[in-house]
């Protein structure tokens, strides 16, 4: 087995001693210990220390704060969170940050095990990146998330978390703009948890017309009120051992809010019409492109609704924070339009799709794939997409006074073109690899570019 030094941080000096007696046994023959946390970062700076597996609290200091300062100093080292049963939020806040994992006192010492070791493979990807100093390496994941296409070091991050949310029945909360994603990984953590083999029911609150909305969500008895001919199961019960999936929670009203709240609280719903409450066992996704802290102040959402729903959160990046992935997305759509249109368009030109890494996409990866599957119905069968209407408005650089700097779009183009290929320090090579276009192209618009 390869050499790793593993730091455990814990004020139990018991747990300290069953900790490293288990890795010793396992193979791991460099095992640090620390009772005292302030110690850590010294310990770091002076050793070679490959994982931290550190607790959460501690009576006088906060297992967080310290992961915070851990990964802003040493972000390549994976952090696996040491908790108590009740301290799930708290685990979760820190997947968030930036660790790794988490384990609970006393721990599964199989589940340990992998943990680590699956950490430990983490950490080698990073160094073998860092080693070839390569932004286009790309990180190794499961086949778990084959259907997502990404080449984003945020989006794999998410797919980390939903590794360690999915087999929680905990409440969780996507937030982002609209067409980012947030229904395709709710699926994703309902096909990576235990209630898999149960019903994912999708519901779109902001779709539902608001007088039938307590009939639509918990269903109603037969002859409850005018028009209700015969007896109706809702969303919640009819996803009874599985999952329901709330989507546009922030345009939920006030009134269903409350009634929300309770069927969170108590786990059971009442039939409109029904005295008789039904006890449920689902599992809550919620999402929204609303600020609901905003819409909190201005008492548009109740604030213990919201943290009931943030019990743990994913927060999806918009397109435009994932210009890398453009080329990837518009190989894929292609490939989908092709098969529902019956044709056979070859691609896109280099232009295009330089054109469409320039564009500032308010509608996110939807908007780009309706754009590509309208391309690919008006491109004759076996020639590329060529032509693609866009906004020219929406083609803008904020300058650093953040006034905004209107230039054409071929001036859009090109600078963005010189902002990737200065990224990269001037090598075009790698910077045509990321814009999945040809190196040609790029030195063509560098030769364009006028600041």
């Amino acid at each position: 087995m390869q050499s790793f030094t593993i730091l455990v941080i814990d004020d139990e000096l018991s747990f300290l001693r069953t900790i490293k007696r288990i890795l010793i046994q396992e193979g791991f023959s460099n095992v640090l210990t620390e009772t005292n946390p302030q110690n850590v970062l010294n310990i770091i700076n002076n050793n070679k220390v490959d994982l931290i597996l550190l607790d959460i609290s501690f009576p006088d200091f906060n297992g967080i704060t310290l992961l915070e300062n851990i990964f802003l100093t040493h972000p390549h080292i994976p952090v696996i969170m040491i908790t108590a049963h009740d301290s799930y939020s708290l685990a979760f806040k820190a997947i968030q940050i930036g660790a790794y994992d988490y384990i609970v006192k006393p721990p599964d010492t199989n589940r340990l095990l992998l943990t680590i070791k699956r950490a430990l493979e983490h950490r080698l990807l990073l160094v073998e990146k860092e080693t070839y100093n390569s932004d286009i390496l790309l990180p190794v994941f499961p086949d778990n998330f084959s259907n997502i296409i990404s080449n984003n070091l945020t989006v794999f991050k998410i797919f980390r978390m939903i590794e360690v949310f999915a087999p929680t029945n905990e409440t969780i909360l996507l937030t982002g703009e609209t067409g980012t994603g947030k229904d395709l990984i709710a699926k994703k953590i309902h096909d990576l948890s235990p209630r898999a083999n149960g019903p994912f029911v999708t519901v779109n609150i902001a779709s539902i017309t608001p007088s039938l909305f307590e009939s639509e969500l918990f269903g109603h008895e037969k002859g409850s009120f005018t028009g209700a001919d015969k007896f109706r199961i809702g969303y919640f019960e009819s996803a009874d051992q599985g999952t329901i999936f709330l989507d546009e929670i922030g345009e939920l009203s006030m009134e269903m809010q409350g009634k929300l709240l309770r069927v969170i609280q108590y786990n059971e719903i009442f039939r409109v019409g029904s005295t008789s409450p039904i006890k449920l066992n689902l599992r809550i996704i919620a999402a929204t492109n609303k600020d609901l802290i905003s819409s909190i102040k201005s008492n548009d959402f109740r604030a213990d609704l919201y943290y009931r729903l943030n019990r743990a959160s994913i927060k999806m990046p918009p397109l435009r924070n994932r210009l890398q992935d453009i080329p990837l997305l518009v190989s894929y759509f292609i490939s989908l339009a092709n098969k529902k249109f019956d044709k056979s368009v070859s691609g896109i030109n280099d232009e295009i799709l330089l054109l469409l890494q320039s564009y500032n996409f308010p509608g996110n990866i939807r908007e780009l794939e309706n754009l590509i599957f309208k391309a690919v119905a008006e491109t004759n069968n076996n020639e590329m997409i060529s032509t693609l209407e866009l906004p020219q408005t929406l083609f803008s650089f904020e300058t650093k006074n953040n006034s905004v700097e209107l230039i054409s779009i071929d001036q859009a183009v090109s600078k963005h073109v010189k902002n990737i290929v200065n990224y990269f320090n001037g090598d075009t090579t790698r910077a045509a690899i990321t814009l999945g276009v040809s190196e040609r192209t790029v030195q063509r618009k560098l030769k364009n570019f006028n600041p």
